[in-house]
């Protein structure tokens, strides 16, 4: 991997940050007491042309109540991980917007446990929309009472509680999760899948996956923890911006959990042409992310990155976590400085 110091053929630059969240408990548009780890729903005919978030919601009412309690809301019945919708309500297409979104409640749950795989919840999901057949491709975290693992579902309608099927875990493995796939036209399908490291794996049907190989390790700023973000998507360049999320090692660090991202050349999504220097933005920003009052607590010092789509030429709207129980929004712009030579490719990538 290139050094911190190199310099790098694209660059990132966060064109707004809205400073308060845009879902959660506090804010008065959920009825959750953690709603985060946001997927983007694009509009179809499948969703009556609605857009908006999928998102993670849990109810742990006792977190957060002051500065040291953050409580790690998990468990079975109520306390376990549900999928709700979060219809968009305004633009959010403008690099100023603050988006408005329909509140969360009991009513807006799509997708739940249904047996011991999942009895603890399904959570993080990451949606890939595929244009031939109109279905979305769910990959979500189950998470049973033996295994956690990295499961796949697909509808035509994740706006809505019917018409899922459950295609079960990929076969991938206890602590499997973070599923980023990205369709193509043609040849093979990419996942982008882990946490800690991010693996490739390659598919010709959309259903057939191997576990694949190591495919990114760490930052380039120094986070040697690594996490996919929302499924890679198109520059005008050709190539693919990929959010990722990454970590330091220190539970404690106010800037624990930060967003970043690499580019992935257009023509092969396995190679690596660019690569963040500094992270997007970091939880010390906001008492929101760091999970101090008076914001609910889930886990403290997260800013974790899972939903992102376009709203103009190499331009992204993108939403986030913050401290496991908010979701928050930014805008980020992207320029191509120069051209990526094979140079630059080759101190880059990492070859699967």
């Amino acid at each position: 991997m290139a050094s911190a110091g190199s310099s790098q053929c694209y660059s990132a630059h966060v064109a707004n940050f809205v400073e308060s969240p845009v879902l959660s408990a506090f804010e008065g548009n959920s009825d959750f007491a953690q709603v985060f780890n946001p997927s983007w729903i694009k509009p179809s005919a499948g969703t009556g042309f609605h857009e908006g978030l999928l998102v993670r919601s849990q109810n742990c009412t006792s977190c957060g109540q002051d500065q040291d309690h953050c409580c790690g809301c998990s468990g079975t019945g109520p306390r376990a991980s549900v999928l709700s919708f979060a219809r968009l309500e305004s633009r959010d297409s403008s690099a100023a917007a603050v988006p408005k979104f329909s509140r969360v409640s009991a009513s807006s749950v799509v997708f739940g446990p249904h047996d011991e795989s999942d009895v603890n919840g399904v959570e993080d999901p990451r949606i890939a929309y595929d244009e031939k057949t109109g279905l979305y491709h769910v990959l979500y975290t189950c998470f049973g009472s033996k295994l956690v693992e990295l499961c796949h579902a697909v509808t035509p309608d994740p706006t809505s509680s019917g018409n899922w099927t459950r295609l079960g875990p990929l076969g991938f493995g206890d602590g499997s999760k973070s599923g980023a796939l990205l369709i193509r036209e043609e040849g093979s399908h990419y996942l982008y899948w882990g946490a800690g490291h991010i693996r490739l794996t390659k598919s010709s049907d959309l259903n057939t996956w191997t576990p694949g190989e190591g495919f990114i390790h760490q930052t380039l700023f120094g986070h040697p923890n690594v996490e996919t973000g929302p499924p890679p998507m198109k520059l005008s360049s050709g190539d693919y911006v990929f959010f990722i999320n990454s970590w330091s090692n220190s539970r404690s660090d106010p800037d624990w959990y930060q967003p970043s991202w690499v580019i992935l050349d257009g023509r092969d999504p396995a190679k690596i042409i660019a690569q963040a220097l500094e992270p997007l933005f970091t939880p010390s920003q906001a008492q929101w992310m760091r999970g101090l009052p008076p914001y609910q607590c889930n886990v403290q010092n997260v800013a974790f990155l899972e939903a992102a789509h376009q709203i103009a030429p190499d331009s992204f709207r993108v939403y986030f976590g913050g401290s496991d129980a908010v979701i928050g929004t930014a805008v980020i712009n992207f320029t191509k400085n120069s051209a990526c030579t094979s140079a630059t490719t080759e101190t880059n990538s990492v070859v699967v």
